[in-house]
């Protein structure tokens, strides 16, 4: 009895496969994966991945901090809540300090030192710093946990997270909570699921130790501390990960981290008498390291060392940061001012605060120092030393670049620690401070996350006492030192703006996006100043000040912002594309300046220009051309409140108080080219302000854009519950519990027209089904697949509500419409997705490989080939395989990646019979043809239904090296025929060749042709008929080659009597007549095809570069063989054939048999002459008879 039969699966590693003797029955596909190539792509796909995570370099950002002096950071390690926390299942462990008490270099510390990586743990770390734009960011500080993550156990990178990266790309990178969730997975995957005890659950745990968290941007850190209060939760959300965080002691963070539990806290300024000896005895060990460092160096003599030790050990309150101050002052007194250790201590400062005010005390420009720090205190992200010197060297006078000062980098570095002092570090070529508290010196009423700190925590723990410290022993700097942060933007903008104003960008504006980079590269200061002059403008002043009743801006100031923003001059689109780069839309063209000042609202131009404007000329409703958006719908779209208000009220009167002349306001409904009007653009970027300003304006809430939607609708799916009740308040609402509001068809319409922000407002509804279907029954998932928009079909699979197998009624896939498509984005997020069947065919039976090999896409095609779920071999309805499609297309690379890894059948042919041999050929892909030939298992000589062979294709397409391929296998008939309608015979590659006019793929050819002499025809017939080809194409140097060296005989005639003379006189060239004359073989006044010469044919066909070789040669002009030459030429009405034979010794007297002349022959029932022509050729008769009369006269 038979076994019942079962699937089964097997893993083989060398890709070989081994059977015992009997039989195999297989009723389905086996198929083999070239694991070494899987393990390579593997590798490269998660190499893609961890270069996407590294977005700063985080190991530098750590080095930055000095290492801890041996002996320090002991009392930390010995904590009992540091151990406690290493050995329990802790989540998170808070470290709190005040300024200056070694934060970081603990971090650094415990990093390389004590929580290093081993068998059982992964320390990843990253330090926060408000003064680096990228080490602010909490997307960026779980991406680089992430990064160092995976680069020590590359395992934990797996398939489901590569897809995920895969697919949604940068929307994954700059999304915490995908992010967030990620990390999570990825430790709950690292932990035994069902742990035997302690030590196995610690096994692979996770610590992530996070730097100056308070030095995060706000957003992200309430996020951050949000997530990190649900690890201390019940749950147990992922054992295995553990944070340890450090910050100063914000109430705002320790409120945060309650969550369910009191927090875990140490706090570096002890939280006993015993703790703070610890931590006093360890400042007393970096002090003696250091005070050592400044004897060896300087050479101090014991007692000298003994006193400035002495000196420094009696201050109170010491902080690792006023030590390190102190020391380099005392240093620096030592060394510039040369006096003695005695007096270096009497200058000793006695807090960090009095530091501060030394350094700045001893620059030799103060002014100068104030402008530097000013510059790196409002600066968006540090500046390079090029940016700095620059901005310092500029001067109220200078106008353009040649103008400037410009230090070498090096000595700039020296003046920078002239002017600053220890206040700056220069890291990378970029400017630091060199702590925050530097900032909170030099800023006045610089704002702190909350309250006091010591007022803040003091009343809520013991550990929170008030011990005072040198950084908060003064009040604050003095006077002369400090200035406002409102102040250094005003600086900044000044700067960025007179920059931009240099005549260089208007003599030698930028041309082009292709030159941008090493335009901007050229040009040091363009990048910061065109990218962040608009944002010191806004932070110089209050939005109070610019919306103020009578607020007038400085007329020289709002001159200069209009001169910028002068969309007719070169320069303004010159620093506008410089900042469009940090806009992922394209850059619009023909922006007005009412546009530039209206999208970044500035106030002041506007009023500027609408006062100025007295004829009206400007258009307040001028569109962009590539938007089609008006300044009040960029006004609009940005949240500019005050700047919509002053656009739509330019009817006259006052606006605030303030006059403006007679006018229309902006068009409150203008429609940008989707149809959408600035209520849209304000509701979608949730700027409830605006909203009401554009409703008090009598704004259109129900027109409809390209995709059907309106702002009606638009304000109920936003989720923004300001702007639904201002919309509610003009007596409309939506009712999203039914779809009379057409939401399913604008889910269609914005997934065909790519509406990414439309169908992200339908999705956040959860009023639409995603996966619906059309009468077609097609899904918005389909219509996306077809025409690319891979933003929509990363958002409707992100959905999980989709299924992105669905047929349609033609039985068409998305999958399948993408590849139709060659949507190659498209089909590779689909294909990652991994819930894809790659192998469903659609209705003409194609597959998606079918489709993809068609178009190219290479990629693509290894993806599913990786997949083993797809049969390369699938022929359609036509008969047509995968194969096939990518060889018929000429798809090089994607042939020779199916032949080396798809496992195909290399000789299957299509419904025209013919191969991929054949199509390949054609195309002359030589290292595929030698692919095919070393597999033996095609047949190189395999006619098609036309009897053509892959040699025959070779040759048309003039591939030398293909036929050279072919025939050296010796098994190709260079001699087999093709049937075509004007060819009784057939067509051999010789002939096709000749045609072309390939002349290697002839000299390939002809030795190898006639080996086997037809019947009934010349030994010569095949290259005869090839000669016969190339002179009806007029292929010159063919002709020349067939007779010269492969040596055709000239007097072959083919089965209709034409031979080469005949079809050289058709071809019409002389030289082609010359070469078959020189050959001495033929009688230039013989009778050839109708009975008649060379020359009369030659003139019968108006051949005259024919009958000027056949002159030339010695043809009797007045052979009396008829037709006469001449009569032939009048009875042909060619005035230009008579003028040559009458020219080269023709008798104009010429007569026939029956008498009849050339007159007569031009009034033949037969003759072709226009009434023209015979007057002319009548001139020329009676010319040259009056010659010849005369001549015969004399």
């Amino acid at each position: 009895m038979m076994e019942s039969t079962r699937e089964s699966a097997f893993s083989n590693t060398e890709c070989r496969v081994g059977f015992q003797a009997g039989t195999i029955i297989n009723h389905g596909q086996i198929t083999t994966v070239d694991n070494q190539y899987s393990s390579e792509k593997l590798k490269s796909r998660k190499h893609s991945v961890l270069q996407r995570l590294y977005k700063t370099s985080y190991q530098e950002h750590k080095d930055r901090n000095p290492d801890r002096v041996p002996g320090t950071c002991e009392w930390f390690v010995t904590h009992p809540r540091f151990q406690e926390w290493q050995e329990s299942k802790s989540k998170s462990l808070w470290v709190s300090a005040d300024p200056g008490c070694g934060k970081s270099v603990l971090a650094k510390y415990l990093i390389d030192s004590v929580l290093t990586n081993n068998k059982s743990r992964t320390t990843c770390y990253f330090f926060f710093k408000d003064d680096i734009e990228d080490q602010k960011s909490v997307t960026n500080a779980i991406c680089c946990i992430l990064h160092q993550l995976f680069s020590v156990r590359r395992e934990l990178l797996s398939e489901k997270i590569l897809e995920q990266f895969e697919i949604r790309g940068d929307n994954f990178i700059n999304s915490f909570t995908a992010l967030w969730g990620t990390l999570l997975s990825v430790a709950r995957a690292s932990n035994p699921s069902i742990p035997s005890n302690e030590s196995e659950s610690k096994h692979n745990e996770i610590v992530c130790l996070l730097d100056a968290i308070d030095e995060c941007e706000g957003s992200g850190r309430i996020q951050l501390v949000k997530e990190l209060s649900k690890l201390d939760g019940p749950r147990g959300l992922a054992p295995n990960l553990k944070f340890l965080l450090i910050s100063r002691p914000y109430s705002e963070i320790r409120h945060g981290l309650i969550g369910s539990r009191q927090p875990r806290v140490i706090h570096l300024s002890g939280e006993s008498e015993e703790e703070s000896e610890k931590i006093s005895r360890e400042i007393d060990i970096y002090i003696k390291a250091r005070v050592e460092d400044i004897s060896t160096q300087h050479q101090l003599e014991s007692e000298d060392e003994e006193l400035l030790l002495k000196n420094l050990m009696s201050i109170p309150n010491r902080t690792y940061l006023w030590v390190y101050l102190t020391l380099d002052l005392i240093e620096t007194d030592i060394y510039t001012d040369n006096i003695g250790i005695s007096e270096a201590i009497t200058r000793v400062s006695r807090t960090v605060n009095e530091a501060y005010e030394r350094i700045l005390n001893k620059s030799h420009n103060f002014e100068k120092a104030k402008k530097l720090l000013q510059i790196v205190v409002a600066a968006v992200r540090p500046l390079s030393l090029t940016e700095m010197c620059m901005a310092l060297a500029l001067k109220n006078d200078h106008q353009s670049c040649s103008d400037l000062r410009i230090e070498p980098e090096a000595r700039f570095r020296d003046h920078i620690r002239d002017l600053c002092g220890f206040l700056i570090v220069i890291k990378d070529s970029r400017i630091y401070l060199l702590h925050q508290t530097v900032k909170e010196f030099l800023v006045q009423n610089h704002g702190v996350p909350a309250q006091s700190v010591q007022a803040s925590l003091a009343s809520s723990s013991p550990a929170y006492k008030d011990i005072s410290n040198p950084t908060n022993g003064n009040p604050g700097p003095g006077r002369q030192y400090s200035f406002k942060l409102q102040d250094s933007h005003l600086l900044l903008t000044k700067i960025c703006i007179q920059y931009l104003l240099f005549k260089d960008f208007e003599d030698h504006p930028l041309e082009g996006d292709d030159m941008l980079d090493e335009y901007v590269k050229k040009n040091g200061f363009l990048d910061y100043s065109a990218k962040h002059w608009t944002a010191h403008f806004h932070e110089s002043r209050t939005i109070l000040d610019q919306t103020a009743p009578g607020f007038r801006a400085n007329r020289s100031e709002t001159e200069s912002v209009l001169k910028l923003c002068d969309a007719s001059s070169k320069r303004c689109p010159t620093w506008f594309r410089v900042y469009w780069t940090t806009v992922t839309d394209r850059f619009p063209g023909k922006f007005t300046t009412m546009m530039i000042v209206s999208y970044f609202g500035l106030t002041a131009a506007i009023i500027h220009l609408l006062e100025t404007d007295t004829d009206q000329d400007i258009n307040l409703d001028s569109k962009d051309d590539t938007y089609q958006r008006s300044a009040l719908s960029w006004a609009a779209g940005n949240g500019f409140d005050y700047v919509v208000e002053l656009l739509l009220g330019g009817i006259g009167g006052r606006w605030r108080n303030i006059s403006v002349p007679f006018r229309t306001g902006a068009a409150v409904d203008s429609q940008d080219l989707y149809g959408r009007t600035p209520l849209v653009y304000a509701i979608w970027n949730r700027h409830a302000a605006v909203v009401n300003i554009l409703l008090k304006g009598r704004a259109g809430i129900a027109a409809e854009d390209s995709v059907k939607g309106t702002p009606l609708v638009y304000a109920f799916c936003c989720g923004n519950r300001d702007i639904e009740e201002l919309v509610s308040k003009r007596g409309a609402k939506v009712d999203l519990h039914s779809d009379r509001n057409g939401l399913t068809a604008m889910l269609f319409s914005a997934t065909s027209k790519g509406q990414e922000p439309v169908l992200e407002f339908l999705l956040k509804t959860d009023k639409v089904d995603p996966d619906s279907r059309d009468e077609s029954e097609r899904t918005p998932l389909s219509y996306a697949a077809e025409w690319g928009r891979e933003g929509i079909v990363e958002k409707l699979l992100e959905t999980g509500k989709v299924n992105p197998n669905l047929r349609d009624k033609s039985g068409t896939t998305p999958l399948l419409y993408a590849a139709a498509r060659g949507q190659e984005g498209t089909v590779k997020i689909l294909l990652e997705r991994g819930k894809v069947d790659p192998d469903l065919g659609d209705g003409k039976g194609r597959t998606p490989l079918s489709y993809i090999a068609e178009w190219g896409r290479e990629g693509i095609v290894e993806r599913l080939l990786e997949t083993g779920k797809v049969n390369p071999n699938l022929r359609d309805k036509s008969g047509t395989t995968p194969l096939l499609y990518a060889a018929a297309r000429g798809q090089e690379g994607t042939v020779k990646i199916l032949l080396e890894r798809g496992k195909v059948d290399p000789d299957l042919g299509d419904g025209k019979g013919r191969t991929p041999l054949s199509y390949i050929a054609g195309w002359g892909q030589e290292g595929n043809v030698k692919l095919l030939i070393e597999t033996d298992k095609v047949n190189l000589d395999e006619r098609d239904i036309k009897g053509r062979t892959p040699l025959s294709y070779a040759a048309e397409s003039g591939s030398a090296p293909t036929v050279k391929l072919l025939l050296e296998t010796g098994k190709v008939d260079p001699d087999s025929r093709a049937y075509e309608e004007f060819e009784s015979k057939g067509c051999t590659p010789l002939l096709f060749a000749a045609r072309k006019g390939h002349e290697a793929v002839v000299r390939l050819l002809y030795p190898q042709t006639d080996r086997v002499k037809l019947e009934h025809h010349n030994e010569h017939y095949n290259k005869g008929k090839a000669l016969l080809a190339a002179m009806e194409y007029g292929q010159e140097m063919i002709v020349q080659i067939l007779i010269e060296e492969a040596k055709v005989d000239p007097l072959f005639s083919d089965e209709f009597g034409h031979g080469p003379l005949l079809r050289a006189i058709k071809a019409d060239s002389e030289n082609m007549v010359q070469l078959i004359l020189n050959t001495g073989k033929i009688d230039i006044d013989q009778k050839l095809h109708e009975r008649s010469t060379p020359i009369s044919l030659a003139i019968k066909y108006g051949s005259m570069n024919a009958v000027r070789a056949l002159l030339k040669a010695g043809a009797d002009p007045n052979i009396t063989i008829n037709p006469i030459p001449l009569l032939q030429a009048a009875l042909e009405g060619n005035p230009e054939m008579v003028r040559l034979l009458l020219e080269n010794g023709a008798l104009p007297d010429s007569k026939d048999y029956r008498g009849r002349d050339a007159t007569r022959y031009m009034h033949l029932s037969d003759a072709k002459g226009t009434p023209e022509n015979i007057r002319l050729i009548r001139e020329l008769l009676d010319s040259y008879s009056q010659r010849v009369q005369r001549k015969s006269g004399r």
